[in-house]
């Protein structure tokens, strides 16, 4: 017995270490997300995660993204008799990657963790109001994706008892669209003819952008062909790729040098 209280104390390091650690932002990579591997909270406290429509707010528009553009993200969670609250929130396409740039703009209550790829609470940043938490923080769409947009996010209703047992892990997301419309406005300076097409195209860059190259991108944001463009007016086949709408993007271009292409 005399050796077992001695060595008593070395039980409750984990338990305290976690505590300590956790409350001042996740450990990175566990917002749920399919670019995380679905990991989330629950590695690390006891429980089954509850799926929270709603958690995650935009101010996108009704019609979508537009590349470039900065939108303010919005994470919040809700539990009745919460004593803490953390969370993680990162954004991904539609192939799990991760897309798009963070910025804090509450460095007292947030800051970007995995490789600035996500967002996550500070140890000033736990405390609800009541029964809720939020945090904001700023997102630029990348100029050159296509497609979707999905936020994911991880929360932790703590009860604030030290250890990782008694706690609500919560999962969340939010998908926006592109704003399709937005993107044909912008195409002045690339023209592809004819659009509609068969495959076989006239792309016609602007004079400055000779000897540039182009990518082009499917529905989904993947990237299906990678062009060597060297005169302004090139001859292309586009053939082979299958019927749909396609994204074609000057290499290092803004979002004024994106168009989009039908092949039927």
């Amino acid at each position: 017995m005399k050796n077992l209280f001695k060595f008593a104390p070395l039980l409750f390091i984990p338990v305290v270490f976690v505590f300590l650690a956790y409350h001042t932002g996740s450990p990175g990579g566990k917002s749920g997300s399919p670019g995380d591997n679905g990991s989330n909270c629950t590695d690390c406290h006891s429980g089954t995660p509850q799926n929270q429509g709603n958690w995650i707010t935009s101010n996108v528009g009704s019609g979508g993204y537009i590349n470039g553009q900065t939108y303010t993200i919005t994470a919040t969670g809700t539990k009745t008799g919460v004593s803490k609250f953390g969370f993680e929130l990162t954004a991904e396409d539609e192939q799990g990657n991760k897309v798009g740039t963070f910025t804090i703009t509450n460095p007292t209550e947030t800051k970007l963790i995995n490789g600035n790829k996500a967002v996550t609470h500070t140890s000033n940043g736990i405390t609800p109001n009541g029964n809720t938490k939020s945090w904001s923080v700023d997102y630029k769409v990348p100029a050159g994706i296509t497609g979707d947009v999905t936020f994911y996010a991880a929360f932790n209703g703590a009860n604030g008892n030290g250890g990782t047992s008694g706690d609500q892990i919560y999962l969340s997301q939010l998908t926006i669209n592109q704003d399709v419309t937005a993107i044909d406005e912008l195409s002045d300076n690339l023209k592809i003819y004819p659009n509609p097409s068969t495959g076989f195209v006239n792309i016609e860059m602007p004079s400055s952008a000779k000897n540039s190259g182009a990518t082009v991108f499917n529905s989904g944001g993947q990237i299906v062909r990678t062009l060597k463009l060297q005169n302004q007016i090139n001859n292309v086949d586009l053939s082979d790729l299958s019927k749909g709408i396609y994204f074609v993007k000057l290499a290092g271009s803004e979002n004024n040098e994106m168009t989009k292409l039908v092949i039927n």
